[in-house]
């Protein structure tokens, strides 16, 4: 059996790694980056690096080529280039001679969603069910780690903003996430054509959350719900 993880030197992928690497041998894992040079560490523990890039159809088939079981780690990106680029992944993998997908996707996509990402994860799940390929879709909530990049600045200026309104969500650490596409990759014959949310167990809104950090502090923070594009930016600044 041989696993491919796609993005495996960005946040989520190195830590899939880091977890399949306790499951299965270096040998057993292949590794697809658009820098290999900066996979160097991997390299040296006996995992195979690849040259990938899903704006490359051809790069994206030689990267999974003699693979078994892909871990397609979603693009960041545009929403229209995103859709192409997941397509092209996709494309990539069958072409290649992958068996299996495992696709890292959000909980609830939908195609009129307020969330910008929700139709781009649903127009990805689609595509790779019609693939016809073996598929785990791991419907991830968001990421607990982001709430800690607005802390500081709410601690500055006494507000806390997100483009959350009062929706209740469901918080789980990337580590968790990271740790269940792990377990999934080790045995996907236990998962194939199965769909997991991977969500916290309690779901809180951004006003509660607020008050934790209030509480934690002993500074006074406010939840301001904030346009997407303004929140974006904030954090980017940061």
């Amino acid at each position: 059996m041989t696993v491919l993880i796609t993005g495996a030197t960005g946040q989520l992928g190195s830590l899939v790694v880091k977890h399949l690497l306790d499951r299965i041998p270096a040998s057993d894992i292949a590794v697809s980056v658009r820098k290999p040079e900066k996979a160097a560490d991997l390299s040296a523990k006996g995992i195979d690096v690849r040259a990938g890039d899903f704006n490359d159809l051809a790069l994206m088939t030689k990267a999974f080529a003699g693979i078994d079981t892909a871990l397609i780690i979603s693009a960041e990106d545009d929403n229209a280039t995103r859709i192409k680029q997941h397509r092209t992944a996709v494309d990539a993998a069958k072409a290649a001679g992958v068996k299996h997908i495992v696709y890292t996707g959000i909980v609830d996509p939908k195609a009129d969603a307020d969330f910008t990402y929700s139709a781009i994860h649903l127009d990805t799940e689609n595509y790779i069910r019609e693939s016809g390929l073996a598929f785990t879709i791991l419907r991830n909530s968001f990421y607990a780690d982001l709430l800690l990049a607005g802390v500081p600045h709410a601690l500055e200026t006494g507000d806390f903003g997100a483009p959350a309104g009062d929706a209740k969500i469901t918080y789980i650490p990337r580590n968790d996430l990271a740790e269940a596409a792990a377990v999934v990759l080790a045995k996907p014959a236990d998962h194939v054509n199965k769909t997991y949310d991977l969500t916290g167990t309690k779901g809180v809104t951004h006003t509660e959350i607020a008050g934790y950090i209030a509480n934690a502090t002993g500074k006074p923070v406010k939840f301001v719900d904030l346009p997407a594009e303004v929140h974006t930016g904030i954090l980017g600044s940061l």
